[in-house]
């Protein structure tokens, strides 16, 4: 508990000016409806004695509880605008310091939470933080206040009625509060509930295609069902309690007025209160109710709020990756690779994983050269350029960039000289150009963006577009075929290019036609300082200055293009068969 109030009062201290200006007003608010019953008292009074010339009194008691009544909506109006817009700022700020945590963790992380679940804390979780630091703090204040103030007015006209009144709100208030106990418990499980649909509906959604191919959609609607299920058993019991309990509240209102007119009707015929304070006294017990009421919502605000934030601090107070590393200052960044690549007896086993997924690597990268790694599937090659580029973290003296040791480097700063191609294309569902310039900031220079579509073999198809390049990709670039889009990941690579440029299997989905422009214009141009291609193209290996062979992790073979057919098997048949192919 403790732990979660130092949360919130770490988000709320920064706008605690805008929540002072909003006690401020609400204090006036409570002052303006404590006030308006004694004016209608005085105007019932007047009313009841019936008695001519006091008509000029009675105008101005109207006048002031009118008064009153403007003051009363404007002040409460602020008071709502002063809460309720640092809750709307503390959940902004929250959802941008959660993705760049987020974006500092690796992979173990996300191997282990689903997107879903990523999904649901970042949209639920914080939308209850949000209710906590606006409506809720709103009703804590208003609670504090009206129980204040409101119970000393009514006290100081009669203690014993007064008496009379707490003995119903007692009761109600411990039912109430078992109730909670109750809701707590299952809104805990329905948060973990709605993390679980929400991750397999992204993955389903994900994976439409894959469970089309195979007829799968039963089993799909099977698993998406009984996790749907779960939620609503987990749902409907919290409704069930707040059907009980908010009826409860609500009806404490009339259960006061009953009180009120029996005991306050007998003072009445008694003489011991008027009619107008009879009715200045029904009006402080209506009061009274409603930041009971509020209480009531308080309550399951907090408790569904404090059930977030303890999601949410499973990620803020995780350590990211590279959160203990110092940055590289902008200079030496751009020298990062300026002396090479060193990879020195590479071992790298994954978090989950049994063994090493690579074993006793050892090469270097020069500056201006091209160098190509190949093997078969599953062989380690994604493994090698994910230690490459700081995806993954590699043992300390390993991997060295210059002098510099990439386990002691944080992965932004290895990105920022290494850029990555990958196989696995992404696109954003945004124009062409847009995509092909995020990397660079989406910062278009039109002369540069038209070279670069150039030399990635996109010019002829972006011409047929008739948006060209302002053409919208779709989702995950589902409008463009594979080639297209590896193409465009290419450029995107191309137009803000680092010292190191690493392209992963690029030439898969292409023609051999594209294959050969694409490989002259990586070869005869410039694109970065160094180039590592990853590939099983002997038409791209036999251009590099060396290339590596990798079998179950390890490397089983280097060299030029020559000494490959004469040393290791794997090229050897490779060559062989893209040959027979081409004869």
């Amino acid at each position: 508990m403790l732990a979660k109030l130092k949360f919130l009062l770490y988000y709320t201290h920064r706008f605690r000016w805008w929540y002072a200006g909003g006690v401020v007003f609400l204090a006036l608010t409570i002052w303006a409806s404590v006030t308006i019953p004694e004016y209608i008292q005085k105007s019932i009074d007047i009313i009841a004695q019936g008695r001519a010339g006091n008509e000029d009194q009675f105008y101005q008691y109207v006048a002031i509880i009118l008064g009153l009544a403007l003051v009363l909506i404007i002040v409460r109006t602020f008071s709502r605008i002063l809460f309720f817009v640092p809750g709307r700022l503390i959940e902004r700020k929250l959802k941008g310091e959660m993705f760049q945590k987020l974006s500092s963790f690796g992979k173990d992380y996300y191997d282990d939470n689903s997107a879903g679940s990523i999904i649901s804390r970042i949209n639920n979780d914080i939308n209850g933080v949000r209710m906590i630091t606006g409506f809720g703090l709103l009703q804590i204040g208003n609670i504090l206040f009206s129980l204040s103030v409101t119970p000393y007015k009514m006290w100081a006209m009669s203690p014993t009625l007064t008496l009379y009144c707490m003995v119903p709100l007692v009761v109600i208030f411990i039912i109430v509060r078992t109730g909670m106990v109750v809701m707590v418990k299952n809104t805990h499980l329905r948060m973990d509930a709605l993390q679980r649909l929400s991750g397999k509906t992204v993955s389903f959604l994900s994976g439409n295609g894959v469970i089309k191919s195979y007829n799968i959609h039963k089993w799909a609607e099977n698993q998406v069902e009984k996790e749907n299920v779960s939620l609503f058993d987990y749902t409907l019991k919290i409704s069930w309690i707040r059907s009980f309990v908010m009826p409860l509240l609500g009806s404490m209102e009339q259960i006061l007025k009953i009180v009120v007119l029996f005991v306050g009707g007998l003072y009445v015929i008694n003489g011991e209160f008027t009619i107008g304070e009879l009715t200045e006294y029904i009006a402080y017990a209506a009061l009274l109710t409603h930041p009971i009421m509020g209480l009531g919502w308080v309550l399951t605000v907090f408790q569904q709020g404090f059930v977030g934030i303890s999601s949410i601090q499973t990620i803020m107070d995780r350590k990211g990756v590279d959160d203990l590393k110092p940055g590289l200052p902008t200079e030496e960044k751009s020298r990062l690779v300026h002396q090479g690549v060193s990879v020195k007896n590479l071992n790298f086993t994954y978090h989950n994983g049994e063994g090493p997924a690579l074993k006793h690597i050892s090469f270097d990268i020069r500056p201006g050269q091209v160098i190509g790694i190949t093997g078969r599937l599953g062989s380690g090659k994604t493994t090698l350029i994910n230690c490459l580029n700081g995806y993954l973290k590699v043992p300390p003296g390993t991997l060295y960039f210059g002098q510099k040791d990439a386990s002691e480097l944080r992965g932004h700063d290895i990105r920022s000289a290494v850029r990555t191609v990958s196989q696995d294309v992404f696109l954003f569902s945004d124009t062409v150009e847009n995509n092909i310039a995020f990397g660079a900031g989406l910062n278009l220079e039109e002369e540069h963006l038209q070279n670069v579509v150039y030399r990635s073999a996109l010019a002829d198809e972006l011409g047929r577009f008739p948006k060209k390049e302002k053409t919208m990709v779709g989702e995950k670039g589902i409008m463009l075929s594979g080639g297209q889009k590896q193409r465009i990941s290419l450029a995107r690579a191309l137009y803000a290019p680092g010292q190191l440029l690493i392209l992963d299997d690029v030439f898969s989905a292409v023609d051999s036609d594209t294959e050969r422009f694409l490989i002259r214009q990586l070869f005869e141009n410039k694109v970065a300082s160094s180039l590592l291609i990853i590939s099983n193209r002997m038409s791209v290996l036999e251009r590099t200055d060396f290339t590596i062979v990798l079998e179950e992790g390890q490397m089983v073979a280097k060299g030029t293009h020559e000494e490959l057919l004469r040393d290791s098997e794997f090229y050897r048949e490779t060559w062989q068969v893209q040959e027979g192919g081409r004869k």
